[in-house]
């Protein structure tokens, strides 16, 4: 729900005595109320103003926190949401503060792996509100994953509210206009239930926790960091999970990620399973190549990588810069012929790649070079998306998702 509906705005304006409380209207049956607290109950509105934009989210970025100094790294909150499926049906959600679940020992996310997640970010704008980026895409994915693992749906709106309830509670966390920060969402949906033989679980828990971080580089954007090509690994197997964000997908990496940073390398892309012969996606993030004299955007298409929700909106950004994006394989031997190379993803946004290292079975080296600088177009389309992201230019594709 974008906005409040007429009846409860006049209710707001015109209410001058305390009442039991109100519930916001709802296209399905999860009740989400307008204050934040341990538990979705219901409280007297004379505790809502309507002085403050008449939902009253709050002031983002009070609280005691160093704002300058926050990187990509896990702080506690005040809260979490919490909602589980049981009996066919989503029940109401709440608002948690301990940091901590208690699972079944044989609930099937532990066993089986039955898990995945989303990663996205809301930021404050000048005028005080705080936005989310796309959720509604995110929505979707984590859908996808969740039909790929035989997992139950989250109905879109349902997810959507779900997002902005979390952040009003933790509104205080939401980094200020202007510090390069933002409120990091991790919605996590995982089968609960205790089952012993392979099969689906029977109750699924729904958790958003969120994280106040800062630019993952210093800066904002990165200078540009070397990649190796990875062949002594696979990220994912055609017709497998890779499409999907499971969790497994990204355990599977850490071995070659580690042995790659020890080597020098603080990134690693993967080769397609099959022929080790195309492109197709960094350890946590996608590959976009550029081809500044034919102005061409370049990424793999492919069953195995992970639809970035990121560079679908750089995508777009690109063709209404007047760029031919291109979806489709991506030839190993191809990477000589960009002038950019870029990772990109919800945590980093951007980053830049100088080279790729490649070693043959005997330890031969060969390499790829790109800009040894931030690129102009992955600066242009980083300072686009990012202007977006901060309600510092026109939202004309209706990304940003007012939290009210």
């Amino acid at each position: 729900m974008r906005s409040l509906s007429v009846a409860l705005i006049t209710l707001l304006a015109t209410s001058s005595q305390k009442c039991q409380g109100f519930v916001a209207p709802s296209h399905n049956s999860h009740i989400i109320t307008t204050t934040p607290s341990t538990q979705w109950k219901k409280q007297p509105l004379s505790r809502l103003s309507v002085a403050t934009e008449i939902n009253a989210v709050g002031v983002a970025g009070t609280a005691d926190l160093p704002w300058s100094e926050l990187g990509f790294e896990f702080r506690p909150t005040k809260s979490h949401l919490r909602m589980t499926y049981r009996d066919g049906k989503w029940l109401e959600p709440d608002l948690v503060e301990s940091p901590y679940i208690s699972v079944h020992i044989g609930a099937t996310a532990l066993h089986y792996g039955q898990a995945c997640f989303e990663g996205l970010k809301a930021f404050a704008h000048e005028d005080g509100s705080v936005n989310l980026f796309r959720p509604d895409e995110n929505a979707k994915r984590i859908n996808r994953s969740a039909t790929r693992v035989m997992m139950p749906e989250i109905p879109v709106e349902t997810f959507i509210k779900a997002c902005k309830e979390v952040v009003k509670d933790n509104i205080a966390y939401v980094p200020p206009y202007g510090s390069g920060g933002a409120l990091y969402l991790r919605p996590l949906l995982f089968g609960s239930g205790p089952r012993i033989g392979l099969q689906p679980a029977d109750e699924y828990t729904f958790i958003v926790m969120v994280i106040p971080v800062g630019d993952y580089y210093k800066g904002g954007l990165a200078q540009p960091v070397n990649g190796l090509i990875v062949d002594e690994y696979d990220r994912a197997a055609p017709k497998g999970v890779g499409a999907a964000k499971v969790a497994g997908n990204y355990a599977a990496d850490l071995i070659p990620n580690m042995a790659a940073k020890k080597k020098g390398f603080p990134i690693c892309l993967y080769l397609d399973a099959a022929t080790h012969s195309l492109v197709e996606e960094f350890s946590t993030s996608n590959f976009i190549g550029i081809d500044n004299e034919n102005k061409k955007y370049v990424t793999p298409k492919s069953d195995s990588v992970l639809p970035s929700i990121t560079n679908k909106s750089l995508q777009t950004i690109a063709k209404d810069e007047g760029m031919t994006v291109e979806q489709r394989n991506i030839e190993v031997s191809e990477l000589s012929t960009f002038d950019e190379v870029i990772a990109c993803g919800t945590a980093v946004v951007v980053t830049p790649i100088g080279s790729l290292t490649r070693f043959d079975e005997n330890g031969a080296e060969s390499k790829n070079r790109f800009s040894t600088d931030v690129g102009e177009t992955t600066r242009r389309l980083y300072n686009k998306v990012r202007k977006i992201q901060n309600g510092e230019i026109e939202d004309k594709h209706n990304w940003n998702f007012k939290v009210e």
